[in-house]
């Protein structure tokens, strides 16, 4: 490594992650990820608020279990 480089330590490099819950349709909740990920469209809030809440404790990030 040449002596004017800095190092990036792996915090700085990793995406963020903040997972939500969502209403799709009238019927149905899905998780979804700043990253990208979305879960399936759920009949069950807390199907898919787990999926999300598990999505979140995997990749060290945020979840708010409140529908918008």
């Amino acid at each position: 490594m040449y002596e004017d480089q800095t190092r990036v330590s792996p915090q700085e490099t990793m995406m963020q992650h903040e997972v939500h819950l969502r209403r799709v349709q009238q019927h149905f909740v899905q998780a979804a990820c700043s990253c990208g990920w979305l879960s399936a469209a759920r009949r069950s809030e807390s199907l898919a608020a787990e999926e999300g809440r598990d999505h979140a404790i995997l990749y060290d990030g945020a979840f708010s279990a409140e529908i918008t």
